[in-house]
């Protein structure tokens, strides 16, 4: 019995994670995998909610495609009437019916290229999608990594505080210190505690928003890999020559070619509307079989309407695509800039600040401990040591995100690290 039972859980289980929902067995995932900034890209580029909603719309515009593919818009149609005519005999007349529309003007070829210029431009939309998608995702990443870093650094704080705090009630017992520096001391403890609790706040939002970019319900359980300081991947975008062509500009540039393609269409629907007609009718005992055509005659809608739209949205979507050319140049330029300056922020507090702070705050340790200073020199040094080191995680937060803008900039999300 114990053996069916444990068969039966068995399958239970496999049939349970089979039809789990693809958003949870991934999160689920990423709870034992640690995220890398290779896998981060990796992940985002695929999962991203606005990728997901962006590669949607490709399957609307291959929809719309096979729809301009049909052979017409309108179906024939068929009409058929029948009654009775009374008089000497009773005899039933019958009437029928049936006209056969035709496209004039080659329409269902450009309707099929309007639509398949407006499904390559989906394409390129999905691609750019994902281009900022992987953005926001790196970015929240890096976030992630600071608010860690200064989770570590507020709970060296406490481990210092509760250091001096010791020392201060050593001294003050042998009557080396006075009361209020006790006082002080207790003081800085609650402060170090309070900035432990502030920093778990600050880590926790930066989780959720890292988890959100990736299209997660819950941060919990995931881990991060990574290094605040390493910067390889955004150095050899920086040293790069030239740069490829982003997919918003492909987008742009596809919205021409569909515009293009609209005023075609719209020159040859100002074409009559023409369509066969073949009637049968039969009064009495005579038949009568007639063919012919219609036509519509364009002459209080002659349709001019739609080319003049179409030729001005074209005009648009060409200054869009060469405005969106030109920001693209400047955007490209001004992050490389910008990059540069951050990493040279970065380099100036590395040579000389951090590690000149943190030798202060050890000799004024070594300092207060041999009663040469008091405690508030001490707690002033030591504050000044800290705001040094929160000041070099806000650099280097700002050198990783002017990195991910170059990243962005430039279009390249490839990483083998």
């Amino acid at each position: 019995m114990k053996i069916i039972s444990m068969q039966f859980l068995a399958t239970l289980t496999a049939l349970t994670v089979s039809i789990l929902p693809a958003s949870i067995s991934t999160a689920a995932e990423h709870k034992i995998e640690p995220l890398t900034l290779a896998r981060v890209i990796e992940l985002s580029s695929a999962d991203a909610p606005e990728v997901r909603l962006a590669s949607s719309r490709i399957a609307e515009g291959e929809a719309k495609l096979a729809g301009a593919q049909v052979r017409s818009l309108e179906n024939p149609s068929l009409d058929l009437s029948a009654g009775p005519r009374t008089g000497s005999e009773t005899t039933i007349d019958l009437e029928l019916g049936a006209e056969i529309p035709i496209e004039l003007g080659n329409r269902r070829d450009k309707r099929s290229a309007v639509a398949r210029a407006g499904l390559e431009q989906a394409r390129h939309a999905t691609e750019d999608a994902r281009r900022l998608s992987v953005a926001a995702a790196v970015g929240a990443y890096y976030r992630v990594l600071q608010a860690e870093e200064r989770l570590g650094l507020a709970g060296e704080r406490k481990a210092v505080a509760d250091q001096v705090l010791r020392i201060a009630q050593d001294r003050h017992a042998a009557g080396d210190a006075a009361r209020f520096e006790v006082n002080l001391g207790r003081t800085e403890m609650a402060r170090a505690e309070s900035e432990i609790a502030a920093a778990r706040g600050r880590l926790a939002t930066a989780r959720a928003s890292f988890a959100r970019t990736l299209g997660l319900p819950s941060a919990a359980g995931l881990q991060i890999a990574g290094n605040l300081r390493e910067r390889n991947f955004f150095d050899a975008i920086q040293s790069a020559q030239g740069s490829p062509k982003r997919a918003d500009l492909s987008a742009a540039q596809a919205e021409v070619e569909a515009s293009q393609a609209a005023i075609s269409l719209a020159e040859a629907e100002r074409l009559p509307d023409l369509a066969l007609r073949l009637s049968y009718k039969r009064e009495g005992d005579e038949n009568v079989a007639l063919g012919g055509v219609s036509f519509t005659l364009p002459f209080l809608n002659p349709r001019q309407a739609q080319v003049q739209e179409a030729r001005v949205q074209h005009q648009r979507a060409q200054l869009a695509a060469q405005l969106s050319q030109a920001a693209i140049s400047a955007e490209i330029e001004g992050a490389r800039k910008a990059y540069a300056a951050a990493v040279e922020a970065v380099g100036r507090l590395e040579s000389d600040g951090v590690a000149l702070q943190q030798e202060n705050e050890t000799l004024a340790q070594e300092s207060y401990r041999a009663g040469k200073i008091n405690l508030s020199t001490l707690l002033q040094l030591r504050k000044d040591a800290l705001e040094t080191r929160q000041e070099y995680l806000d650099r280097l937060l700002e050198a990783a995100e002017a990195g991910v803008e170059l990243a962005s900039a430039c279009g390249k999300w490839t990483t083998t690290n």
